[in-house]
Order: structure tokens, then C-alpha cells, then sequence
């Protein structure tokens, strides 16, 4: 049975292009979902090829899919067309012409110096911006990605929110479906076509581990949650390698990766509190332990003085990423206010000329041991 009425050509696109755009409006057809080839749409809509593709045209000029060669036809976009729209692209709410930076919650001291080096670059080029803050709702952050289009926003900046492996998923399928410029600050997803400002991982675990071998320490151990993220990855071979150049094994029970990631921007050291009961319940000898961050050595920390233990007299304790104030830990400060003006930089490149950088490609920054009481 023929979905598209047998009429005069006009209509007929018309009728396709209904159908097609009310399965993209309905969620039918997810974001970032390949719809099937014009051939399969025009025998289930029962009319021609030509008239398929002229109503896909049309939805490309919405701005709701995008053709690409091989790759087919993919959805960009799920909000309705503008009233009165004939086909047209939307017009934007609110003409603002300018750059957003999204990110979970400026509780964290990472983000909210990451937020700041952003606003002082984009003050510094006369650039008007919107900070828009997702907590750690993932739904909200893709939200507010395929919504840029209403405020005349330019291109993004993102701090993801990804608590799970799955969410990697979602945001990869979101950013292949963006046409903005985006680039993604701490976090890199190679091969996503975006662009990303990092802290050198590897060199921040095998800088805190060299530390803790200068200090004395001959078992040291490592803890982490969010194991499954590359960073993470880049964290635990710095800190193996450094054993390795000084003939140090791994104390037993003394690593402890978890995958979990839970953020508690109201109770954000409850997590790491019950990660650091469970590594010393575990048994360890270590007398030195490298924390993913400022958080973890926190939770380590507390754990330690329940048990009895004291800092650093039997465990000495280095953070690999400065995100507390006011705290005892000799921690490795991540330079994060530069990492947020290099990401509007790259930003500021990318949307003025498109072709002037590599469409991915990752720029990782180091930091510096900043000496506290922990170790």
C-alpha cells in the first residue's frame, strides 16, 4: 500500500517529505541514526526514487539530516522546523553569534578553572559566550548539543559528563551528527573528527611516582576509579614505568582501578571515601599510594585515620590532579585555566577556517608537582 498519495510531483514530495520529517520529530529516528537508502523509502512509501530524494533535499536544507557520500543519509537533528517553514532552516530564538562552553558542574575546581581560562580568552577576542551547565545529567549535555542551533550559537566547547562507558557511545554518534565545531576539553574520543585539549596522563603518573621513590618509598601503590577512560590508562602506565626504571614492583593488593564513576557534586567525597575503605580493607603493605586525584587521596586519606594510620608517616599520598582547595596533598596541578584558553583558541581556528586544522588530533598539556604535608 502506497503511504505517498498518487497526486501531481509536488505533492507527492510534499507527502514523502512529511512521513520522512515525522519520524525524525517522533525519535523514530534517533540522532546520529543512518535512515535507509532512497531505493528502500521510495518502495516502502510507493513512489519513485527521484521524489525520495527530493524530499531527503529538503531535509537536508532543514537542516534535520546530512548526506554523505557512502555513509548515506544521517540525522543531525530532532526539533521541529521553524513555524511557517516551508523547508527552510530554522531561525534562531536568540541571535547571540557565539561560542558555548558545556560542562558538567563548576563545583568541580577543574571545570571551574577550565570555565574561566575559556571566558578569559573569549573576553580577550571580543567573543560572546554562554556557559551552560548540565550537572551530571548526560540527557541534558546531549540536549543542549543538538539544540545549538537555536541560540546562534557558533560552535561548543565541551567538558563531558561521562560516568559510563555507554555515554561514550552517545556522545560519539552526537558529535558525528553535529555540524557545529566542537572541541572537547579533558577528554579525547580519537577518531570522532573533534579535536581535544588533555593533560598528559602518563606523564603525570610517572612525575608523582618519581616524587614518591625520591621520598623513600619503596611499595607504592594506585588507586582510580573511571579505569575504563584512556587518561586513566595513560595515568597507571606512567606510574608503572617509573617503577620499572627503579626496580620497584607493584606492592601486592596495592592497585586498585575501579570503573565506576558516580558524580556527587552535593557529597562529592562519599564515593571516594568507600573506594579508599576497600583498598585497605584489601590488605595492602603499600607506604606510599598515586591517587587518580585530589578527591581519591581525600577518601584515601580519611580511610587511613579510621584504621589508624597517619599521613604521611605510613602512607604517604601524591595526587595526580589538583581539583580541591585548602587540602594537604602533594598534588600534580593540571593547567587548567590554560587548558581552557587553548580551547577556545583552537575553536576560534577551527570555525573561522575549517580546513586550517586536522579535523581530530589531540594536544595534551603537563603540569608540576605542587609540595604539600601528604608525602
Amino acid at each position: 500500500m502506497s503511504l505517498v498519495p498518487r497526486q501531481e510531483t509536488h505533492s507527492k514530495i510534499d507527502a514523502a517529505y512529511a512521513t520522512l520529517e515525522e519520524r525524525i520529530t517522533s525519535g523514530r529516528w534517533e540522532i546520529g541514526e543512518v535512515i535507509p537508502r532512497e531505493g528502500e523509502l521510495a518502495a516502502e512509501l510507493g513512489c519513485s526514487r527521484d521524489t525520495v530524494s527530493k524530499a531527503i533535499a529538503r531535509l537536508v536544507h532543514a537542516g534535520l539530516v546530512e548526506r554523505r557520500t557512502r555513509a548515506g543519509t544521517r540525522v543531525l537533528r530532532n526539533t521541529p522546523l521553524a513555524a511557517g517553514g516551508s523547508g527552510s532552516a530554522p531561525v534562531p530564538a536568540v541571535e547571540l553569534d557565539a561560542f558555548a562552553f558545556i560542562f558538567p558542574s563548576k563545583r568541580h575546581e577543574g571545570v571551574r578553572r577550565v570555565m574561566n581560562g575559556f571566558q578569559d580568552a573569549a573576553d580577550e577576542a571580543g567573543r560572546r559566550v554562554m556557559m551552560l551547565s548540565t550537572g551530571a545529567d548526560y540527557q541534558k549535555e546531549a540536549e543542549f548539543i543538538t539544540r545549538l542551533q537555536e541560540f546562534d550559537v557558533k560552535g561548543a566547547v565541551i567538558y563531558p559528563a561521562l560516568a559510563k562507558p555507554e555515554d561514550i557511545l552517545s556522545l560519539s554518534q552526537m558529535l558525528l551528527a553535529s555540524r557545529y565545531p566542537i572541541v572537547l576539553a579533558e577528554v579525547n574520543l580519537p577518531g570522532f573528527g573533534r579535536p581535544a585539549i588533555v593533560v598528559d596522563g602518563f606523564h603525570a603518573g610517572y612525575t608523582m611516582t618519581k616524587y614518591l621513590i625520591g621520598k623513600g618509598a619503596k611499595k607504592i601503590g594506585f588507586v582510580s576509579n573511571y579505569s575504563w577512560t584512556t587518561t586513566m590508562r595513560d595515568k597507571y602506565q606512567g606510574y608503572h614505568r617509573a617503577l620499572q626504571e627503579a626496580g620497584l614492583p607493584e606492592p601486592a593488593k596495592g592497585v586498585m582501578m575501579d570503573p565506576g564513576m558516580h558524580p556527587n557534586f552535593s557529597d562529592p567525597l562519599a564515593e571516594p571515601t568507600q573506594i579508599g575503605r576497600h583498598y585497605l580493607a584489601g590488605g595492602t603493605d603499600a607506604d606510599a599510594v598515586v591517587c587518580a586525584d585530589d578527591y581519591l587521596a581525600a577518601g584515601l586519606a580519611t580511610a587511613a585515620r579510621e584504621t589508624g594510620r597517619r599521613i604521611p608517616e605510613d602512607i604517604k599520598l601524591g595526587s595526580l590532579n589538583e581539583c580541591l582547595t585548602g587540602h594537604p596533598f602533594t598534588s600534580y596541578r593540571v593547567p587548567y585555566e590554560q587548558m581552557g584558553r587553548e580551547a577556545f583558541t583552537l575553536l576560534d581556528a577551527v570555525q573561522q577556517n575549517p580546513q586550517s586544522l586536522p579535523v581530530s588530533g589531540e594536544k595534551q598539556l603537563q603540569g608540576a608537582i605542587i609540595e604539600r604535608t601528604s608525602a
